[in-house]
């Protein structure tokens, strides 16, 4: 199941090239550290809301957002969502999120790319506690399903304000990592918020 852009998607694209660059001087750090080959799932900072039109918009291909489930709860919203590449995760409660997981093992093997924020919601300034037992599924799906290992990408993203009318915002790559023991998931994950820490300068 290849992930084929829509057009909402390629509307959504649009817009945030012309609107985005109106707000913030926009500087992305990095993508040449991406993998060429197999999926990927990138875990940025979360500092505010424009983090996901900018990310969506300045990452050089299509993305799949786990997103929280109460995005999807009116039908309109979830309409589209769904179609730019939005999947439901129901963030106090990941077990209930079972049946989308098993979705992402078609995207993981058509190497998608694919965004988890760790933190699970904002926190500005300063770095949330991680939600590792989301890492830890995703590693035991790779496991059980035999896949090829997924690639993490820690993404730091670093908003500064100035006189000027545009605010600064600078989204930065890091090295990808891999995991293959979902016993480890914890200080994996550690490790990835560490590194997403020092990108984004906190």
């Amino acid at each position: 199941m290849r992930f084929h852009p829509s057009p909402f998607h390629f509307l959504t694209w649009a817009a945030g090239r012309v609107i985005l660059p109106l707000r913030f001087d926009i500087q992305v750090n990095g993508l040449s550290l991406l993998p060429e080959k197999g999926p990927v799932i990138f875990i940025p900072k979360h500092q505010q809301w424009w983090d996901v039109p900018l990310l969506g918009t300045f990452i050089p291909r299509p993305l799949h957002f786990l997103a929280k489930q109460e995005l999807f709860n009116l039908w309109i919203s979830r309409f589209y969502i769904t179609r730019i590449g939005g999947i439901p995760l129901d963030r106090q409660r990941p077990l209930r999120s079972l049946s989308t997981f098993r979705s992402l093992i078609p995207l993981i093997k058509e190497d998608a790319f694919l965004v988890i924020f760790p933190e699970g919601t904002y926190y500005p300034a300063t770095m949330g506690p991680g939600k590792w037992r989301l890492i830890q599924m995703i590693l035991r799906l790779q496991q059980k399903e035999f896949l090829l290992p997924v690639s993490f990408v820690p993404v730091g993203i670093h908003y500064s304000s100035s006189a000027r009318e545009k605010h600064k915002v600078e989204i930065t790559l890091g090295s990808p990592y891999q995991e293959t023991d979902p016993r480890q998931a914890e200080a994996f994950t550690e490790r990835l918020l560490q590194k997403v820490k020092d990108l984004s300068g906190l």
